[in-house]
C-alpha cells in the first residue's frame, strides 16, 4: 500500500485533485437486471476536502470519513440498506474527497465491499476498516475470537485485508486480558498482511487514557468526543497526540440528541436525520427550520464545524444514510478554523438539554464537561 510520507498536517489542493482524478469511475449501460448498476462518473471539481495525518501512520486522512451505525428507527423508509443506496452515498463521499470508511456491522461490510468490488482502482487510496466487538472468555477464547471475526469480515468485505483492525469495547471496566488478548491478535493479523494498523475503540477516555499510556501497539484510537461531552480533549487527546497516535472522533452528534434532546430517549443507535423525522411527524420539539433560523448552519454543521476546530482530530466519521447528508456534513471540510460565535448561538442553549436526556445507555456522560 502506498501511505504519503507528508509531514504537514493537511495537504495541498493540487494533491486532493489528484486523488479525486486517480479514482473518477466509469458508467456501464449494462442492464439492472443482468448486474447491479456501476457507480457514476465523478469529477474532483467540487472537492474541497481537507487531510490530516492520521498519527504515525503518516496516511494523509480526509478529515471527514464515512461512519457507521446508519440504521436508525428510519432506515426502511430511506432505504439505508439498498445497494444503490449505498453505492450512491459511496460516490458521493469518494466525490468529496473522503478516503476513510469504517464498518460496525455485517450489512454494512458487505454493502461497502459490493460497492469497491466494482472500483478497485482506487483501493490502495482509501482506509477500509474492520471493526471487531469485545465478547465474554478467556483471554485465549478472545484471541482466537478476534482472529476468527477478522477472517469473517474479510470475507464479507469480498477484501484480501483492511487497514485498519479496530477493538472495540464500550464495557467501561474491560479488563487489561482483552486488550493483550486484541494486541496478540493483531500480531498475527499484522504478519499475515491482513491489516496494518490497531486500533482501540472505547467511549470511556479515562479508560482510553489507561491503555494509551500502558499499551505502546495502539496506532489509533476511536472516542466520543463533539460539543455537548468534550472530556476526551483534557488528557487523552494532547497524550494521544505526543506518543503519535492517530484520533478518530466517533458520536460527532452525542447520539441523534443533538437534533432532538427531548426524544433522545428513543434512540436505539440511530441514524442522524431520525430524530427530526420522529420530531416533525409527532410534533413534540421545535423544528430544523426554527432551530436553525438566522444562520447559514444546519446543527450538524455546527457540531461538525466544531470538532474539527481541533487540530488534535485526525478524523471524525459521521453515518450518512442519504446523499444531502453527505452534502451537507462535507461542506464544513476545512471550515474547522471559522468555528465561533455563531456555533455557540446554535449549539449553547441545547448543551443542557442534551445532557438532561441521554438515552439510559449514555448517563454516565453527565460527567463529561460542555465545551
Amino acid at each position: 500500500m502506498n501511505f504519503p510520507d507528508e509531514k504537514s498536517h493537511s495537504v495541498t489542493v493540487a494533491n486532493r485533485r489528484r486523488f479525486v482524478k486517480n479514482i473518477s469511475l466509469g458508467v456501464a449501460g449494462a442492464s439492472l437486471l443482468s448486474r447491479p448498476p456501476l457507480l457514476p462518473w465523478i469529477s474532483g471539481d467540487e472537492n474541497k476536502m481537507v487531510y490530516r495525518r492520521l498519527g504515525r501512520t503518516g496516511f494523509q486522512v480526509s478529515e471527514i470519513g464515512l461512519g457507521g451505525h446508519y440504521d436508525g428507527p428510519n432506515w426502511k423508509a430511506k432505504n439505508s440498506r439498498d445497494q444503490r443506496q449505498r453505492d450512491a452515498v459511496f460516490a458521493e463521499c469518494v466525490k468529496g474527497g473522503v478516503n476513510c470508511f469504517d464498518t460496525n456491522t455485517d450489512y454494512e461490510r458487505q454493502t461497502l465491499g459490493i460497492s469497491l468490488k466494482r472500483v478497485p482502482d482506487i483501493r490502495d487510496r482509501i482506509l477500509v476498516v474492520a471493526d471487531i466487538n469485545d465478547k465474554d472468555g478467556t483471554k485465549e477464547e478472545i484471541y482466537r475470537f478476534i482472529l476468527d471475526s477478522m477472517e469473517e469480515q474479510l470475507r464479507i468485505l469480498q477484501l484480501p485485508y483492511v487497514d485498519i483492525m479496530r477493538f472495540t469495547t464500550v464495557i467501561r471496566k474491560t479488563p487489561p486480558e482483552k486488550c493483550e488478548a486484541a494486541i496478540r491478535a493483531f500480531r498475527e493479523v499484522k504478519k499475515a498482511g491482513k491489516a496494518k494498523y490497531l486500533a482501540f475503540s472505547q467511549h470511556d477516555p479515562d479508560l482510553m487514557m489507561q491503555w494509551v499510556q500502558r499499551y505502546d501497539e495502539i496506532d489509533i484510537i476511536y472516542v466520543p468526543y463533539n460539543y455537548f461531552a468534550s472530556k476526551a480533549d483534557q488528557e487523552l487527546f494532547p497524550t494521544a497526540r505526543k506518543k503519535d497516535i492517530g484520533i478518530i472522533v466517533i458520536k460527532p452528534f452525542n447520539k441523534g440528541t443533538i437534533f432532538d434532546p427531548k426524544l433522545a430517549s428513543l434512540m436505539q443507535g440511530g441514524g442522524i436525520r431520525s430524530v427530526l423525522d420522529m420530531a416533525e411527524k409527532g410534533k413534540k420539539s421545535r423544528t430544523p427550520e426554527e432551530l436553525t433560523r438566522g444562520t447559514n448552519l444546519t446543527l450538524a454543521q455546527a457540531g461538525l464545524r466544531f470538532i474539527l476546530s481541533n487540530q488534535n482530530v485526525s478524523t471524525v466519521i459521521p453515518g450518512m444514510e442519504l446523499v444531502q447528508e453527505v452534502r451537507e456534513n462535507l461542506a464544513m471540510a476545512g471550515r474547522g478554523p471559522e468555528f465561533g460565535k455563531q456555533d455557540h448561538a446554535l449549539l449553547d442553549p441545547l448543551a443542557r438539554h442534551v445532557q438532561e436526556s441521554l438515552p439510559q445507555a449514555y448517563r454516565w456522560l453527565k460527567g463529561w464537561k460542555n465545551a
